[in-house]
């Protein structure tokens, strides 16, 4: 190793050292408001009340004193609307199970909109959406941030891993800063979980990931002739892909309802898809020829319940025989159904795995972490 490399590791270790140093002292400042709170409440003298329950009267928005206010505007922007509806409006839910959660205790309920003006910026730590849960002060459960609504706690999470890798200590640490800041500008210290058993669980949880992910596919090749893009969209919609994603991409999308929840909406689901050339839907030539088109099943993304490598095998088949193609693997030969059971029991035991750990196919947070 030579000096530079050396010196840039020692300034790596400095630096999360330093992180890791700052977390405890934020972590013991709100270890000394929680007493503070416990004292109030026994009747005892207290600090003042970081959020009024009522705001001051020259005040447009109630629950920020002065100082708050100008921490917001040197430390937070306001999210654009882009980002404000993809962060707030977004029914993503904060899970244990794949995210690390830091705790913002508030000494009074603070209104929602006070909260969801003083958020990141940007809903993420590198590659590694960020989600945001208050836990409402009049029913006591856990929601995405309401405006008109006031709340005891905040929660922010981070995800642990995705498709792009497990979190990383410069995520993680990115993390950390943009929770101090949010902090800073609520008055209120967050408590963080440690650095190295996030890291840890997110290397776990990352190979564990790895190991029960599946994305499966047949491909319908052309036999002597391409069909044209009209042809083949006519016979794509006749077998079930009725919803256009994008160009080249279809979906036969349905609904299922959940067991457990009665009065919950039936999610829907994009079973199946069917991609082909994407430049040749651009192109806007309903006679443009298309040789090859594949059905995709991502497998964690779909609940068993909708029967989907059999859905897909059964679309597959319909439209080989109206387009004359042959099924084929990604190399090129030919899939016999023989191979195709094999998959189909091989699936069997992943959406067990999937299941056991409590993040089978189909749920909110299977989709969140394989993405």
């Amino acid at each position: 190793m030579g000096p530079l490399q050396e010196a840039l590791a020692a300034v790596g270790v400095v630096i999360i050292a330093a992180v890791l140093g700052f977390n405890g002292w934020q972590s013991w400042q709100l270890r000394r408001r929680r007493a503070s709170l416990e004292r109030e409440q026994r009747g005892e003298p207290g600090p003042v009340d970081a959020f009024p329950a009522t705001a001051p009267q020259e005040r447009v928005e109630p629950g920020l004193d002065e100082g708050a206010e100008v921490a917001v505007a040197q430390a937070l922007v306001e999210a654009p609307p882009a980002e404000a509806g993809r962060t707030r409006g977004s029914t993503a839910r904060i899970d244990p199970l794949i995210d690390a959660i830091a705790c913002f205790v508030f000494e009074q309920p603070v209104p929602g909109e006070s909260l969801q003006q003083r958020l990141p910026r940007t809903a993420r730590a590198g590659t590694k959406p960020l989600l945001f849960e208050g836990r409402n002060a009049h029913s006591g459960a856990w929601e995405i941030l309401q405006p008109g609504e006031r709340y005891l706690e905040l929660q922010a999470a981070v995800q642990l891993a995705s498709r792009s890798g497990a979190l990383n200590a410069i995520e993680y640490s990115e993390f950390v800063t943009k929770c101090h800041a949010l902090g800073e500008a609520l008055g209120v210290a967050p408590d963080l979980p440690d650095m190295a058993e996030v890291l840890e669980q997110a290397r776990e949880l990352d190979g564990f990931a790895a190991g029960n992910d599946a994305q499966l596919s047949i491909n319908l090749q052309a036999q002597g002739v391409a069909w044209g893009l009209d042809f083949l969209r006519q016979q794509a919609q006749a077998c079930g892909f009725t919803t256009n994603l994008a160009a080249g991409r279809m979906a036969l999308v349905e609904s299922l309802a959940d067991e457990s929840d009665a009065q919950a909406e039936p999610r829907r689901y994009a079973v199946v898809q069917l991609q082909f050339d994407a430049h040749a839907e651009l192109a806007d030539d309903p006679a443009m020829p298309v040789a090859r088109a594949t059905l995709l099943l991502d497998v964690p993304h779909v609940a068993p319940g909708l029967r989907p490598f059999a859905r897909m095998r059964e679309a597959a088949r319909q439209l080989a025989q109206a387009l004359g193609a042959r099924q084929v693997d990604d190399n090129g030969a030919p899939l016999s159904p023989a191979a195709l059971d094999q998959i189909e029991l091989q699936l069997q035991q992943l959406y067990a795995s999937l299941e056991t750990r409590g993040l089978g196919a189909g749920t909110p947070a299977a989709q969140r972490l394989f993405a």
